[in-house]
């Protein structure tokens, strides 16, 4: 766990600050082990709504449109990156998607040979015809028609407004992908199977072209009309070429030792083209063959990106396959990724005063965002200025969330229900870790960069206190006697802070590595020990009690759950754990936990958590 993060593991605690830490994922069903009986808890899944997105196009409302193979939908977002998506009889397999006539959207359907249509307000229809087998590319063409590749059976199809399906099937046409209107009123393809570029007139006559005694042309993917009038064409099966293509057929290849297997093309708004490429980057080239190429953490490292269009916003818009995202880039080279689920890396989960639970989101875009969670699964995702490394969220005694932020030497944020964002970047705060509200109205957070405990008001007064014993502190949380109560990671202590600045310091055999930290149903303090796979429980007097075994594993994130009981994240062997007052432990083990971090109590008897390790949240129904 410690390599996960630029930070120690202990970082990601999500200690169950103010009773709410939770963790992200998709799971399904669930088993007890351990000592122990009882029911198994449900589980239950919320795919992300972006897997495995492939085509990209912009739609006539002005969003970027584009198809996800991994949950058979149709996805939209703005430029301001608010996603919708759309699923359904119809979508099958949908692999690329243009603007088309009657002001809808029109995708292949991969795996049930068929055509889909979608308006803008999600309301799908879906085609079939003789000759539709394994259709990939798509693409308007004059007359207000579309037109399609079937790579499957070696041909080119077209299908007009009201459904009606032609398919050309003649010498010329082998293994097609990739097809585009050319601007001379032809359809331009490329040809996989015999390595060629195919021109089809409205009539369905067919003129194939190469160049002789070069390899250039090995696996012609995709296709698009370039600023020069020409066509431009990926080459990505093993010699990484651009190529582009008169009208009259001559052809001319660029390629370069930084590229490497070009996928999607498209021209771009600065009068030159811009391709997805792999080795993590997008890659551009002027009409003369001059290329440049942008690299990014945000563009897909497992595969190169795929699709790539040019936005109404003038940046380009690409669809990263293999990290389940959506990505923008001006033609500046800032790259902005915009995950599809709005959950990045989350750690730290807490129960909002609007009942929904809102979390932190580690590393997604750029630094991170918060996270909101409905208790029927649809995510919103907040990003703002200031928002770095979050870590611990909890709800406010003004009804806001307050969290912290570690990157950059740390600040800490408060966001409303509504979405409003204040980052406040004082001198006392340094490497704010847990955070919980205070018995006086105020919010109290560890500070792990100076061994302090910290102190902000609602309207942003910050106070630091220090204190023998302060090591490396990380989860905080308000003590039923009044006082706040913290981990202390470095000297395997537990602390115990009054609203006046007092310090104690409680230590005792079986404190190790401690983190979490909750208030329990019983009146003591019960909190997790990283070091020795254990669960602790202090009295407000000092006295500690410690358990271990039923699978307890590298325990982070702890919760006082509705049901008596105590609950916990085990991120070593991603499962979640169950611990009553009494010492008897269980654990609940789930293909969808992943990485577990953050944990809380939510509505309804429900306990919630964030998956690090799968971008996802997960909710526990307690029997």
């Amino acid at each position: 766990m410690r390599s996960m993060r630029q930070w120690p593991a202990r970082y990601l605690w999500l200690a169950a600050v103010a009773g709410a830490v939770a963790t992200l994922y998709p799971m399904s069903a669930a088993a007890t082990a351990g000592t122990g009986t009882r029911a198994a808890p449900a589980i239950k899944d919320y795919p992300n709504p972006i897997s495995r997105p492939l085509g990209i196009a912009v739609g006539p409302d002005g969003a970027l449109w584009f198809t996800d193979q991994g949950t058979n939908s149709i996805s939209r977002i703005t430029t301001s990156g608010k996603l919708t998506t759309y699923t359904g009889k119809g979508i099958n397999g949908p692999v690329e998607i243009t603007a088309g006539p009657g002001g809808s959207m029109w995708f292949t359907n991969y795996n049930n040979n068929s055509i889909g249509r979608i308006t803008m307000s999600g309301n799908v229809t879906n085609y079939t015809g003789k000759g539709i087998s394994g259709p990939y590319g798509i693409a308007a063409g004059p007359g207000g028609v579309v037109w399609f590749t079937n790579h499957e059976n070696n041909s080119i199809g077209r299908i007009t407004k009201a459904g009606h399906v032609s398919n050309f099937s003649v010498r010329g046409i082998s293994k097609p992908y990739g097809i585009v209107a050319g601007p001379d009123g032809a359809m331009w393809f490329t040809n996989w199977g015999d390595n060629t570029i195919g021109r089809i007139t409205g009539t369905g006559r067919v003129t194939d072209f190469h160049k002789k005694g070069i390899k250039g042309i090995r696996g012609p993917f995709a296709i698009t009309v370039g600023p020069d009038k020409a066509l431009w064409f990926t080459v990505n099966y093993d010699n990484n070429v651009i190529g582009r293509i008169t009208t009259s057929g001559n052809i001319t290849f660029y390629t370069s030792s930084s590229m490497s297997y070009p996928n999607g093309i498209t021209a771009g708004p600065d009068g030159a083209l811009w391709f997805t490429n792999g080795g993590n980057s997008i890659g551009r080239i002027t009409t003369s063959g001059k290329i440049t190429i942008f690299p990014s953490h945000k563009i897909d490292t497992a595969a190169p990106p795929d699709g790539i269009v040019k936005g109404p916003d003038g940046a380009l818009w690409f669809t990263n396959y293999n990290s389940d995202s959506a990505g923008r880039i001006t033609t500046g080279g800032t790259v902005t990724k915009f995950p599809g689920n709005g959950i990045s890396f989350p750690v730290g989960i807490a129960k909002g005063s609007d009942g929904a639970l809102w979390f932190t989101n580690s590393l997604s875009n750029t630094n991170g965002s918060i996270g909101r969670i409905s208790a029927a699964g649809n995510v919103t995702s907040y990003l703002s200025k200031g928002i770095g490394g979050p870590a611990a969220i909890t709800p406010g005694p003004d009804g806001a969330l307050w969290f912290t932020n570690t990157i950059g030497g740390g600040s800490i944020g408060r966001i409303s229900t509504g979405g409003k964002v204040t980052i406040y970047n004082k001198k006392g705060i340094n490497g704010p870790m847990g955070i919980t509200p205070g018995p006086d109205g105020a919010l109290w957070f560890t500070n792990d960069g100076s061994n302090t405990i910290g102190r902000i008001t609602t309207s942003g007064t910050v106070t630091t206190y220090t204190g023998t014993g302060i090591s490396a502190p990380d989860g905080i949380v308000k003590g039923p006697d009044g006082a706040l109560w913290f981990t202390n990671f470095d000297n395997n202590s537990i602390g115990r802070i009054t609203a006046s600045g007092k310090v104690s310091k409680f230590t005792g055999s079986g404190i190790n590595g401690p983190q979490g930290i909750t208030a329990g149903p019983d009146g003591a303090l019960w909190f997790t020990n990283m070091g020795n796979n254990s669960i602790g429980r202090i009295t407000t007097s000092g006295k500690v009690s410690n358990f271990t075994g039923g699978g307890i594993n590298n325990p982070q994130g702890i919760t006082a759950g509705s049901d008596g009981a105590l609950w916990f994240t085990n991120e070593g062997n991603n499962s979640i754990g169950r611990i009553t007052t009494s010492g008897t432990v269980s654990n609940l083990t789930d293909r969808g936990i992943n990485t577990p971090q953050g944990i809380a109590a939510g509505p309804n008897g429900t306990v919630w958590a964030a998956n690090f390790g799968s971008d996802t949240i997960a909710r526990i129904t307690t029997p």
